[in-house]
């Protein structure tokens, strides 16, 4: 069964034929890179003398790097927790499903976020960005990178949980932008 996340991913695959940056926010790879090297992009930012978002030679605000960053970065975190989770005996399913919850669930006036993960942003503070503005691209963004781990997965539990999670993050992120 195709799924308008999987066709999407499917698009965005096709664009990265002609410019591979476009998987940056989606798919975790060079994050996960990262992470198995021990570092973190803040920190390798800081080892090469700037904020990991003046790194980023794409013109987007500062904020906005870093929290798409920070969607990355734990969308791979929970898909780990999930793969470790099944494989040692564990349910993925609620994980999954704790995770939709929080990222899919109404909004109280902060950017909704994955309980069990750290916050991107000071928890007391004001956002550094728009919640309307950052809440609907957050879920989109993490739609089509566990789209991509439902569609990189040969067992059969974790890819429909990956794919179900997916499909409620795009209808949340379409519900909320609409």
């Amino acid at each position: 069964m195709t799924t308008l996340v999987s066709r999407s991913v499917t698009l965005v695959a096709l664009v990265g034929r002609l410019n591979p940056a476009a998987w940056d926010g989606l798919i975790p790879h060079t994050f996960a890179l990262g992470v198995a090297a021990g570092a973190r992009p803040a920190a390798r930012a800081e080892e090469n003398g700037g904020d990991p978002a003046e790194l980023n030679p794409q013109p987007l605000p500062p904020v906005a790097t870093a929290l798409r960053l920070a969607v990355a970065g734990t969308v791979g975190a929970v898909a780990n927790a999930a793969i470790t989770a099944r494989v040692s005996g564990g349910d993925a399913r609620q994980i999954l499903a704790e995770v939709g919850d929080d990222w899919c669930g109404t909004p109280t006036g902060r950017i909704p976020w994955p309980r069990h993960w750290p916050l991107p942003w000071p928890p007391a503070g004001p956002l550094p960005i728009d919640p309307g503005y950052a809440t609907p691209a957050v879920q989109a963004q993490a739609a089509l990178a566990f789209q991509g781990y439902a569609d990189g997965v040969a067992e059969e539990q974790l890819r429909s949980s990956f794919g179900e999670l997916a499909e409620r993050l795009a209808d949340a992120a379409l519900r909320t932008a609409g």
